[in-house]
């Protein structure tokens, strides 16, 4: 089966290029032909060794670098060249150009766009992917879902660890569970690594909610009896976030065992950092993420690496298996003995924190991803 990903999402790093390419190399393992329909001109960041279709509608819209004012602009145009692109896409439906459409990253936003479009009617199976549902978007989710339904071949996948609509009788609605991410160009050792000094590993993108500084603070006080070291990346798409994080970087350059990296992280060269680190650091206290999945709790799953997590962070994986722990966020001295003894234990633990991981991955596996949104259709 053809099966299409209609990708218009651009990120100077980001877990969207990595989730295109589970849903890529998972579908060619199971006998399908994926493509991609993207803009024109659309800035791959990967080679996904993939046929590309490109759209008609104009070229995708980014808020890099835009103010307040040029956002509600850019919106605005975004919806507009959204339309555009899903009349499009509908149309090399109709020349045969696929046999299913799978659109990647959506919000509620993107089901009053495919009924204001042709899409509504295409005569493929359309799987349109939610990452998670926040609470105070429900409401306007399932308004929109009740307004799709009539359209049969209109799917939505909600991927989420939770059950949110159990009262709501959504009959286009399924949830699956998040996929781990893992590495795509090198080998993967199970038997988790251990080096000397212990490397932790905060990757990702800068955010405000990731509370580095009450982490470095923690781990600047902390007693360690064994050799550690912290790498801090921040992949930075707005100026100001840049300039956030430069600040945090004078601030703690001269503590003895941080590493700062002010830079993205793209494909080899993520995969790379995090096979050379030993655990992963995620203190991210955001409530958001009881809802939607965490990405790099389940790039550490997928890697095999234990993680400090926030409590808020999909919390039901920690209650099912032992990946790590839940990092005390009460105060920094707190979390500063909870460090101290996390590191100082680590090889002691290394065996329960494999096995949890081993069932981890089992359980949230790209396999049990793709059938889930492909479904019971025909190759």
């Amino acid at each position: 089966m053809r099966v299409a990903i209609l990708e218009t999402i651009v990120m100077p790093a980001g877990h969207e290029v990595e989730f295109d390419r589970i849903l890529v190399d998972e579908l060619k393992r199971q006998g399908h032909t994926p493509i991609f329909f993207v803009p024109k001109n659309y800035p791959f960041k990967l080679d996904y060794k993939c046929e590309v279709e490109y759209l008609d509608g104009g070229e995708v819209v980014t808020y890099a670098g835009a103010n307040r004012l040029q956002k509600l602009f850019l919106s605005l145009k975004r919806e507009q060249r959204r339309r555009a692109w899903f009349n499009s896409a509908y149309q090399k439906i109709c020349e045969h150009k696929c046999d299913m459409l799978i659109i990647p990253t959506v919000t509620y936003r993107y089901l009053k766009a495919v009924r204001d479009t042709n899409l509504k009617n295409s005569p493929v199976p359309i799987r349109m992917i939610f990452h998670g549902i926040n609470p105070h978007e429900k409401g306007n989710f399932v308004k929109q879902a009740k307004l799709t339904e009539k359209y049969a071949n209109i799917k939505l996948k909600v991927i989420t660890l939770r059950n949110d609509f159990v009262e709501d009788n959504l009959h286009n609605v399924d949830l699956t569970y998040p996929p781990v991410y893992k590495p795509m160009d090198f080998e993967l050792d199970k038997n988790l690594t251990s080096h000397s000094p212990l490397v932790l590993g905060f990757y990702g993108q800068y955010r405000r909610e990731k509370n580095i500084r009450f982490f470095l603070d923690a781990f600047k006080q902390a007693k360690f009896s064994v050799p550690v070291k912290l790498i801090c990346q921040g992949a930075t798409a707005m100026q100001e976030d840049s300039d956030e994080f430069e600040k945090i970087i004078a601030e703690y350059k001269d503590v003895a065992g941080i590493e700062f990296w002010h830079k993205n992280l793209i494909g080899k060269e993520w995969q790379r950092a995090l096979l050379d680190c030993d655990v992963i650091v995620a203190p991210y206290a955001a409530e958001r993420y009881r809802y939607h999945w965490s990405a790099m709790s389940f790039t550490a799953i997928g890697f095999y690496k234990p993680i400090l997590q926030s409590p808020e962070m999909n919390p039901e994986v920690m209650e099912e298996f032992n990946v790590g722990e839940i990092v005390n966020l009460d105060s920094v001295e707190k979390l500063s003995k909870q460090l101290e003894n996390f590191v100082n234990t680590f090889r002691s633990k290394v065996v329960d924190y494999k096995n949890g991981l081993i069932g981890a991955n089992k359980k949230y596996s790209h396999e049990n991803l793709i059938k889930t949104i492909v479904g019971e259709v025909k190759k």
